[in-house]
């Protein structure tokens, strides 16, 4: 399977999420969460989709949690769907 990123991640839009521990800087507090806009090439097609990850400000990190690695998995491959299925 062809899977590289193809470019850096440009921050969209960001909010915060409650108090939480971090898992970056092992502290509990506001964790940010952002989405960006990755492209990605994946079988030999540049694809576009709309990521989201957490981010530490404390640790100057961004993570993602099981359920954001999931549903940017799932993203990416309904993008892939979408540009397959225009052609």
């Amino acid at each position: 399977m062809d899977f590289r990123i193809a470019s850096a991640l440009t921050v969209k839009n960001k909010t915060e999420k409650g108090a939480n521990l971090c898992p970056c800087c092992m502290e509990k507090h506001e964790i940010a969460i952002v989405e960006a806009q990755e492209t990605i090439m994946f079988q030999h097609q540049e694809i576009n989709y709309l990521a989201q990850y957490c981010y530490c400000d404390n640790a100057q990190e961004f993570y993602e949690t099981e359920d954001q690695m999931a549903a940017n998995y799932i993203a990416m491959k309904n993008a892939y769907k979408e540009k397959i299925k225009s052609k």
